[in-house]
């Protein structure tokens, strides 16, 4: 079965033999008991069906917890597996119903590797995280409309306010995410390990860590490179070069913004970054190709 996650509903494909059945259901536990009885329609436990879906970040992992709890078999899959594999088959359409198919015949035909819930320690971290980030965001928001004027005093007396909330919710979130590295010291002793990378701060270092889980199932470079979504495209033909190189973007986003930031801060402390900086420079690489190969470099460091 592959399960297409969008932001309010599920695209799902079973395939039974070489029959593929579609059907669409809520991202809510409405829905989700629908699909066990959709599933049991066909004389089916969840516990019966091999899963697929793509890692999408937070929204993936809520799901696949929720398959797992309810004994599904399932395997959460690189999004670059499912770009090789419809180009592979020469399908130049994105759909969410095509996306489920996909995944479906990946289940059926290759059995791909189980998944294992990540620890309890990293995905509360991860949550953390998430919540700093969206509680920054709305900072950002509130102090950008505060700027622009054009409100009531009123209204402007309100959003200084909501902003000395969101203030004291960010603080105590940084707060709450050191208190929990303190609390787990197997986590604390890599969180201090990270940060004697060159180019890794404090930040960096917990959002790497809270990626540690998966980055640590990998024992290939090219793997972790497709999971942080910075496998370099280049279009050529023959001695011809179509267009710039640019990088996939496919993975996970919140870990290639993590890279980003470390590679700034290296290419500009270390001495070796530099230097093979400048050797890439001289090869006429742009400065984009320049600094995702900083990231490339660091991410085998960093697992």
């Amino acid at each position: 079965m592959g399960i297409d996650v969008a932001k309010t509903k599920l695209d799902v494909v079973l395939r039974l033999g070489e029959r593929a059945i579609h059907q669409v259901f809520a991202k809510t536990a409405d829905g989700f008991a629908a699909l066990d009885g959709w599933l049991s329609s066909f004389a089916l436990s969840p516990a019966q069906v091999r899963v697929c879906l793509e890692a999408t970040g937070s929204s993936s992992d809520a799901i696949a917890l929720d398959l797992f709890a309810r004994g599904s078999t399932l395997s959460v899959l690189n999004p670059a597996v499912l770009v090789d594999s419809r180009r592979s088959q020469q399908i130049r359409s994105k759909t969410d119903k095509l996306d489920a198919h996909l995944l479906a015949r990946y289940a059926q035909e290759n059995q791909p590797r189980a998944y294992q819930p990540l620890p309890a320690e990293i995905l509360t971290l991860r949550a953390l995280l998430h919540h700093r980030d969206d509680v920054q965001h709305m900072l950002r928001q509130e102090r950008n409309r505060l700027e622009a004027g054009r409100m009531t005093d009123g209204i402007e007396q309100r959003v200084r306010k909501h902003i000395q909330d969101l203030q004291a919710d960010f603080k105590a979130t940084e707060g709450e995410v050191k208190a929990h590295l303190k609390a787990h010291p197997h986590l604390k002793a890599i969180w201090r390990r990270l940060q004697t990378i060159a180019g890794i701060g404090w930040l960096t270092a917990t959002r790497l860590l809270a990626h540690l889980g998966e980055i640590g199932r990998f024992d290939k470079v090219g793997s972790l490179v497709s999971l942080a979504g910075l496998a370099v495209k280049e279009h050529r033909c023959g001695s011809s070069v179509r267009g710039k190189a640019q990088i996939d973007r496919h993975g996970r986003k919140d870990l290639r913004r993590s890279m980003s930031m470390s590679a700034v801060v290296a290419l500009r402390v270390s001495p070796h970054m530099q230097q093979w900086a400048k050797r890439l420079q001289a090869a006429g690489k742009p400065k984009m190709i320049i600094l995702v190969a900083i990231m490339r470099k660091l991410l085998p460091i960093v697992s």
